[in-house]
């Protein structure tokens, strides 16, 4: 069994300091940013950065008018990290 992680690595040194670790019985442990996310003043949505222990970094944001839910995914990877053994599988995934 492996330990919790006690920091958060960002890739930005001086933005660890923000990220504090949210651990309930309900809920996977994750960290949460708690600087406040830069936006319009005209956008009245509420956002919150969170980041999973695997690394994943989701943006979760709540519109209190909206009537429907979204999910969106970003997958920082293409054609350049296909194996040389296995050419175009990026592509393939991302045409799906």
């Amino acid at each position: 069994m492996s330990s919790a992680p006690t920091s958060v690595d960002v890739g930005v040194p001086e933005d660890g300091q923000h990220w504090h670790r949210q651990v309930s019985p309900n809920v996977l442990p994750h960290w949460v940013y708690t600087q406040p996310i830069q936006k319009s003043q005209q956008d009245d949505r509420e956002y919150r950065l969170i980041r999973l222990d695997n690394g994943l970094q989701a943006m979760l944001v709540h519109d209190a008018t909206a009537d429907k839910a979204a999910a969106s995914l970003d997958v920082a990877v293409g054609h350049l990290h296909d194996p040389a053994s296995t050419q175009f599988v990026a592509c393939c995934h991302t045409h799906r």
